[in-house]
């Protein structure tokens, strides 16, 4: 019994779903003219616009005791000390595919979750 759950787990994490935009009666030609033209609409609105961003992580480091210190009877203390890291993002990202997807409902297109 352990290994049938174990391979369904397994058979879980490995499928996906992904999306796709569908239309009733149309055609390849007909996705590719509305996807260029609300691409375009999107891009045109909402341009890249890469800002440096910030985050704060904490690391842990292991620093040697000094003499006369309580460690525990340890050697070692583990301490955490905070370390800055930088980023680019897009900052216009969600605002463009909110209106890519704007259009593309507009022109009558549906986005469809389907499973791998």
């Amino acid at each position: 019994m352990p290994k049938f759950v174990l391979l369904a787990i397994v058979t879980l994490l490995l499928c996906g779903c992904a999306s796709q935009w569908v239309k009733n009666r149309a055609t390849a030609e007909d996705f590719s003219s509305a996807n260029a033209a609300c691409t375009d609409i999107s891009e045109n609105k909402y341009p890249v616009k890469n800002k440096v961003a910030q985050r704060t992580n904490y690391v842990k480091t292991a620093e040697r005791c000094k003499k006369g210190e309580d460690c525990g009877g340890k050697k070692y203390q583990t301490t955490e000390r905070p370390e800055t890291q930088s980023y680019v993002m897009d900052v216009n990202s969600d605002s463009r595919y909110d209106e890519f997807y704007r259009c593309m409902t507009g022109k009558g297109w549906q986005q469809e979750m389907r499973w791998l």
